[in-house]
Formats: C-alpha cells, sequence, structure tokens
C-alpha cells in the first residue's frame, strides 16, 4: 500500500494511546520523543515506567476502560490493547471524528502508520517497509544508526541550520542561497563520513559564513 511520509509537529496537541502495556510503553516512548507535551493514557493497568513517566509529569495516565468520549478534542489517537474487537472499534470512531488513528497491532485499518527512526538532534532519519517487513525496517534503522549516529551528522545538521539562518538575513538571491547551502552541505556531509573528530578551527560552514558577510558588506558598500 502507498503511503505518503510527513513528520508531524505533536506539541501543544492531545495524544491518547489505549492500552499500558509494554506495546503501549514503547508508542510512548516514541511520541514523547517526537515532541507530544500532552500525552494521556488509558488502560486497566500500566507498566513501572508508564507509571514513572506518570510521575514525572511527562503523561497522564487514566486508570479505566476506554469510552468513546475520550476521543473528544484528541488530534492523534493510537490503540495498543491485546483486544483486536477494542482496537477495531476505537479505529472505526476515531474515523468518524476526522483523528489521525494508527493500531498498533496491525489488525485493524491505521489512517497513519509509524517508522523505524534514528535521532540525532534535529536529524531524524526514517525507515518504513510499507508494513510487510517490519523486521527489515529494523534491520536498515540499526544500520543508519550505525552510519549516521555519534553525533557528526546532527553536528553537520547545526551548522548548516547557522549558515541558513544567517543566508536569510544578509543574503537576497535565493539561487545564490541555494548554491552556497548545497556546496557547505556537500562539504559536510564529507566530514561528518569521514568520522574525524569536529577540528580545532572552525568547520568549512564557518568559513563560508564569514566569506558571505563579507560580500555583503561588500555589496551595500558599492550600493552606497
Amino acid at each position: 500500500m502507498a503511503v505518503y511520509p510527513a513528520m508531524l509537529r505533536l506539541a501543544g496537541r492531545r495524544c491518547l494511546i489505549v492500552g499500558g502495556g509494554t506495546v503501549a510503553e514503547r508508542k510512548a516512548d516514541g511520541l514523547l520523543a517526537g515532541g507530544a507535551d500532552r500525552l494521556e493514557l488509558v488502560g486497566l493497568s500500566f507498566t513501572p515506567r508508564l507509571q514513572e513517566l506518570a510521575r514525572q509529569g511527562r503523561l497522564e495516565l487514566r486508570l479505566r476502560e476506554y469510552r468513546g468520549s475520550d476521543l473528544d478534542g484528541v488530534f492523534l489517537i493510537v490503540a495498543a490493547t491485546d483486544d483486536a474487537s477494542l482496537n477495531a472499534r476505537i479505529g472505526q470512531e476515531a474515523e468518524r471524528q476526522g483523528r489521525l488513528f494508527n493500531d498498533a497491532s496491525g489488525s485493524a485499518p491505521s489512517s497513519f502508520e509509524t517508522a523505524a527512526a534514528v535521532r540525532e538532534g534535529s536529524l531524524l532519519l526514517a525507515v518504513h517497509a510499507g508494513g510487510e517487513a517490519p523486521a527489515l525496517a529494523a534491520v536498515l534503522r540499526s544500520e543508519l544508526e550505525l552510519r549516521y549516529g555519534g553525533g557528526r551528522y546532527a553536528e553537520a545538521a547545526r551548522r548548516m541550520g547557522e549558515l541558513r539562518r544567517m543566508l536569510l538575513e544578509q543574503e537576497p538571491d535565493a539561487a545564490v542561497r541555494r548554491e552556497r547551502l548545497r556546496r557547505e552541505a556537500r562539504r559536510l556531509a564529507d566530514w561528518a563520513a569521514a568520522g574525524d573528530s569536529p577540528p580545532d578551527g572552525p568547520l568549512a560552514g564557518e568559513d563560508e559564513a564569514a566569506a558571505v558577510e563579507a560580500e555583503a558588506i561588500k555589496r551595500r558598500q558599492q550600493s552606497t
């Protein structure tokens, strides 16, 4: 089945998980890592880790059975129970209300599916095998983590962000911005792939930033 890749911004939006076992715990970890700050769980029992997260104020637990009214005002819902009929019922109610829905067991139709992800700072790499081969997606995720982990690519992304913000302020020509960002992305990617420690001096991004600033000053002087 064809799917459309998208990154959801969850901060400030209510998210709900029905269930309190290990699957619900894994889903909660993923949502929290993705920025969910209004996460609620409904279930008849909860794992020790979920209880600890509740004590930390990172999520809210409701020790009771699921109710249809639980969907009111919810942006995203995950059914993570071991009851296929309950998961299907939640999915039907979510569909009627136009909510984003995922059945963690895969037994009921879902409006979205999660991907195996690697997070390094602001860098997010995700793998999805169309629901056909989750074990393969997990293997590929491990390979991505080995190749792109360690913080080097996260540092490259951070420096690229700094350069992009500076160019938006100082370089009015969009084509020039794109070309400079493309060249710098290639240099930083090569540096990250080499696996070396960051050099004592500035990376090319900082050299490039200095050059852009000097050119901007020169342009202003010529226009006066």
